[in-house]
């Protein structure tokens, strides 16, 4: 489960969060959906505990957040939580393949049986400056999902897909919440919201 009581969080004296409300329970996924700018980066790093809120209270399952130490936040993330950013952030020096198994400690296998499904087999021993961005992103989406963790957190994961492409990823994202997990995205489509259990739509301050 994550649950947000209250929270609020900005960058100096810009606002972007305001006393933001929700919960995703086991089984869920979330669409955070609006225009670019409108802060649905910065509630997707502090669901993923790449960031903190400046006040009010964020719980992963009955721990809250708000009340550990650093340590304790790194090594919750590190258990429960896999993310894939908005621009890919590979590895530059290892091929596709490595970049999945080296992060996830998947094997081989798995790693290539993903990365072909989303269209890469010919692209599984290249390093990331010689993949497209559409690429990159297939790339990084595909070590997020094959993390075992309970909470897949996306931020924009079909931008730069063709639509073919993106339903793909899109099924493979759902398939964690068919299994218990919770997923949450954002996306700046409105299509792209409708197979989400709930939907938050943001607009920019």
């Amino acid at each position: 489960m994550i649950r947000l009581e209250g929270v609020n969080k900005g960058f100096g004296a810009i606002r972007i969060v305001e006393g933001m409300d929700l919960t995703v329970e086991e089984g869920e996924s979330l669409c955070l959906l609006g225009r670019s700018g409108c802060g649905k980066s910065t509630v997707l790093k502090l669901m993923a505990l790449l960031d903190r809120p400046d006040s009010g209270r964020l719980f992963i399952g009955e721990n809250d957040v708000t009340k550990m130490s650093d340590s304790e936040v790194d090594r919750l993330r590190s258990e429960q939580i896999a993310y894939t950013f908005q621009e890919p952030l590979l590895i530059p020096y290892v091929s596709a393949v490595e970049n999945i198994t080296m992060v996830t400690g998947v094997p081989k296998k798995e790693a290539v049986d993903m990365l072909s499904r989303l269209g890469l087999s010919e692209r599984l021993d290249y390093h990331p400056n010689k993949l497209s961005g559409g690429e990159k992103k297939r790339v990084d989406v595909a070590r997020a999902v094959l993390k075992p963790s309970p909470i897949l957190i996306a931020d924009e994961p079909l931008s730069n897909l063709d639509p073919k492409t993106g339903s793909i990823v899109m099924e493979i994202l759902k398939s964690r919440t068919e299994k218990g997990g919770i997923l949450v995205y954002s996306s700046v489509e409105p299509s792209e919201a409708k197979v989400a259990t709930q939907v938050i739509e943001m607009e920019k301050k």
